[in-house]
């Protein structure tokens, strides 16, 4: 059994950070027994490659948002979570993105497939974000979060989401796709300015657990194969499916920790977001929470 530390999918953007004053942000990354702490400016860890991963076409998945720092700075060089539009006003990502960050402090960018285009997307600030009450006593679980926009985006359709409480999509076998601006190279640092995906196959909960022992199915799938994998800097982006009969993709993962990226015996752990214990936990006295409640017809 190989000993080596989960670590969540969080880019860490290194000399930016002092740049920008953004510290504090990537240090809200949990620092638990299973999720491992950003590596020290200058010392970031070798990351693996989304082998056999693929360039996304312009203009394609327009319902991916990607989470940037505030401050100067290309959108790629200040990118380090994704997300994904559920609604006109509310992102879906993963509460290790934002858990201690200042709201005032970050943007997102919409439909935007190469994040140096500053002419293709749309920019939008932050309004509040709000992170499942259970993520911080749960080591790796629990990792959702929704962000609520300035204002509204507009002519992009959302993601869909799958109906609560079904692992209809989730079946062991089937291949999901999950896209991000995650780091590609084994022996250095290298995040593309062009979104990519990557078709992986879902596994069964037990081979989740196989890999991590402490594998939560209730609120968890896992998907992945030698090579294939997310990675760093793909953190809170979507994993989802495109069901025959449907031309819309549904959204049934969010992109939260792994061992490494793309290594054997090791697939990516997503978030669930057909989870029922997952929703009816959530945030329920706030804002963003009772809305989203209401959505889901909870």
């Amino acid at each position: 059994m190989r000993i080596s530390q989960k670590s969540s999918r969080r880019r860490n953007l290194k000399g930016l950070l002092a740049a920008t004053g953004t510290v504090a942000l990537i240090a809200a990354c949990p620092a638990t027994a299973t999720a491992a702490s950003p590596a020290p400016v200058g010392q970031q860890q070798k990351m693996h490659p989304i082998i056999g991963g693929k360039e996304v076409p312009v203009d394609g998945l327009p319902f991916m948002a990607a989470l940037l720092h505030k401050g100067k700075g290309s959108a790629s060089d200040r990118q380090f979570c994704g997300g994904s539009l559920i609604d006109p006003e509310t992102i879906l990502t993963a509460a290790h993105c934002v858990a201690g960050a200042t709201a005032s402090k970050m943007e997102v960018v919409v439909g935007r497939t190469v994040l140096s285009n500053d002419r293709q997307g749309q920019v939008r600030n932050v309004d509040e974000f709000v992170v499942h009450a259970r993520y911080a006593d749960s080591g790796n679980d629990y990792d959702v979060a929704l962000i609520t926009l300035d204002k509204p985006v507009e002519g992009i359709t959302p993601v869909k989401l799958p109906t609560l409480g079904t692992d209809a999509l989730i079946r062991p076998g089937a291949l999901a796709t999950v896209a991000g601006w995650g780091n590609t190279d084994t022996s250095m640092d290298h995040f593309p300015d062009r979104l990519r995906q990557v078709d992986v196959p879902i596994l069964s909960h037990p081979e989740c657990k196989t890999s991590y022992p402490d594998y939560n199915e209730q609120v968890n799938v896992c998907a992945g194969v030698e090579g294939k994998d997310s990675c760093q800097g793909d953190s809170g982006g979507p994993l989802f499916r495109t069901v025959p009969g449907r031309q819309d993709p549904i959204q049934i993962g969010i992109v939260s920790y792994g061992d490494g990226c793309g290594e054997r015996g090791a697939p990516g752990v997503y978030t669930s977001t057909s989870s029922a214990e997952l929703w009816d936990t959530f945030a329920p006295d706030s804002a963003a929470g009772k809305k989203f409640q209401h959505k889901l017809g909870r």
